[in-house]
Parts: structure tokens; C-alpha cells; sequence
């Protein structure tokens, strides 16, 4: 976990000074602004973390991720199989990387995505952002010699929706909430 952690801060260590250059938040003085700047440091290490594989020519990629579809190999498609080998096999180090992992780091997603839009705020919108996004990872993963497995699927939109939730939690108690949205 604690590897996580540490290459997660430094994607965003990386990705902190084009933000700067591109964006300059400091000229712009909005809370939205920083708040923003947050939500995408946040994407760029999810991103950078969850499509780290085996990279190469594209008709090599295709190649592999058609032979890993034809055999199953790394390829889950049974609801909660994995979930419960990890509660059946309990290890605190695989059981917080793999289930609480996969939770927790999808909760900033659905939480900026209804923070910084309005129009995310909409049920539909939402949900359809969240699993349109690790639909991409476990897509893209398949390309990259990845695991590819439905459990991801259903731990990454469930952390997505308990940030959305967390939102509006939020909201009741803080109105000044809705200062970052646009």
C-alpha cells in the first residue's frame, strides 16, 4: 500500500507544475480553481497508476488482449469471485490494497465530479461517469496485460458513488460547498 502512496505523490509531483503552467491558479483566486487543480492531480495519478502494464506496438496489444479474451487468462467475468477469495483468504495487506483499495481511491472521482458541475449532480450523469471510467481502466487494462476483473468494476463505482454521496452529506452541513461548483 505504502508503494501506492508514494508513486500516486509523485505523478502528482510531476503533474503539479504543467497544472501550474496551463492553469496559473494563483491569477485566477477562485476556490473552484484550486479545488479543481486538486480533482486533476487526483485523475492524473489514478490514471498513471491503473494503466501502469506492458506497453507496445498497437497490433501486438490487440493481439494479446484477443488471446487473453479467447483463453480467460487474467480475465475475471464472475461478479464477486474475487471479492470473496479475498474474505475467504483473509490478508490485511491483499484485502486493503485490492478491496478497500480499489474503493477508497474512487471516492475523490465521484466526489469532484459532483463538487465542480452542477450537471454531474444529476443521478444518471453521475453514475454514468462513474462506470464510464473504470470501464476505460478495465478495457484499456486488457490491452496492457493487466487483470482485468468485474469485481474492479463494482469496487471502483461503489467508491465513486459513496464520494457522491459524500457530497451531499456535505452539503446539508456546509452550504458554502456549492462556492466550487460551476
Amino acid at each position: 500500500m505504502v508503494s501506492y502512496i508514494l508513486r500516486f505523490g509523485a505523478v502528482v509531483l510531476a503533474v503539479l507544475p504543467v497544472w501550474f503552467l496551463i492553469r496559473r491558479p494563483w491569477k485566477r483566486k477562485l476556490p473552484r480553481e484550486w479545488a479543481l487543480g486538486a480533482f486533476v492531480l487526483f485523475a492524473a495519478a489514478l490514471l498513471a497508476l491503473a494503466l501502469e502494464g506492458e506497453y507496445g506496438m498497437p497490433t501486438q496489444m490487440a493481439d494479446r488482449a484477443i488471446l487473453r479474451i479467447r483463453t480467460g487468462e487474467g480475465v475475471n467475468l464472475v461478479p464477486f469471485r474475487t471479492i470473496l477469495r479475498f474474505i475467504r483468504h483473509f490478508d490485511v495487506d491483499l484485502f486493503g490494497v485490492n478491496i478497500v483499495g480499489n474503493i477508497v481511491m474512487f471516492i475523490p472521482w465521484g466526489f469532484g465530479l459532483v463538487l465542480l458541475w452542477k450537471k454531474n449532480r444529476k443521478p444518471g450523469v453521475m453514475l454514468a461517469f462513474s462506470l464510464g471510467l473504470t470501464l476505460f481502466i478495465e478495457i484499456c487494462q486488457l490491452f496492457i496485460g493487466r487483470s482485468v476483473d468485474v469485481d474492479d468494476l463494482i469496487l471502483n463505482f461503489a467508491g465513486s458513488c459513496l464520494g457522491a454521496g459524500l457530497y451531499f452529506l456535505l452539503k446539508r452541513r456546509w452550504p458554502g460547498i456549492e462556492q466550487f461548483a460551476e
